[in-house]
C-alpha cells in the first residue's frame, strides 16, 4: 500500500470513484442501457416480423404465379380445343358446301345435257322435215316431166343452192 501511496494514489478517492463508477454505472445501466436493449430488441423483432411478413408475401406470390401459370396453361389448352373443334367444324362446313355445289353443278350440268338433247332433236326434226319436204318437191318435179341432160344438169344446181340456202 505504501507503494500506492509513493505514486499518489489515495485509496478513499479510488474507492470513492469506484463506488461513484458502479452508481453510474448501475444507474445508466437501469435507465439508458435497458431501455436501449429494450429497443433494439423491439426493433429487432419487428424486423423479423417484417422480414417472415415479406418471406410470406413472398411465397404468397410464388404460389400465385404458379396458379396464374396453371391457368394460363389451361386456358392455352381451352382455347387450342376450342380453335381444333372450330377448325373441324369449319372443314365439315366446306365439305358440305363443297357437296352441295358438286350437286348443283351436277343438276346443272344434267338440265343442260338434257336441253342440248331435246334441241338436237328439235333441230334433227326440223331437219328432216325441211329434206322430206325438198325431196318430196324433187320428186314432184321429176315426175312431172321428162328431163334431158341439160335439163337434169340445170336441176341439180338449183336444188343444190336451194338445199344449201335450207341449211345455213
Amino acid at each position: 500500500m505504501e507503494l500506492l501511496e509513493k505514486l499518489g494514489i489515495n485509496w478513499g478517492l479510488l474507492i470513492a470513484q469506484v463506488v461513484n463508477f458502479a452508481i453510474v454505472a448501475g444507474v445508466l445501466t437501469y435507465l439508458v442501457y435497458k431501455p436501449v436493449l429494450n429497443l433494439i430488441d423491439q426493433r429487432s423483432e419487428r424486423i423479423r416480423k417484417a422480414m417472415e411478413d415479406a418471406k410470406k408475401i413472398e411465397d404468397q406470390k410464388k404460389e400465385m404465379d404458379a396458379f396464374r401459370v396453371e391457368q394460363m396453361k389451361k386456358i392455352d389448352a381451352e382455347v387450342g380445343a376450342f380453335f381444333e373443334r372450330s377448325k373441324k367444324e369449319a372443314e365439315e362446313m366446306r365439305q358440305q358446301i363443297l357437296g352441295t355445289a358438286q350437286e348443283e353443278a351436277n343438276r346443272i350440268l344434267q338440265k343442260g345435257e338434257q336441253q342440248l338433247k331435246e334441241e338436237r332433236a328439235r333441230v334433227l326434226g326440223e331437219v328432216q322435215g325441211n329434206v322430206a319436204a325438198i325431196i318430196v318437191r324433187m320428186t314432184e318435179k321429176i315426175l312431172e316431166r321428162e328431163w334431158s341432160p341439160a335439163d337434169q344438169k340445170k336441176r341439180i344446181a338449183d336444188l343444190t343452192q336451194e338445199l344449201s340456202t335450207a341449211f345455213r
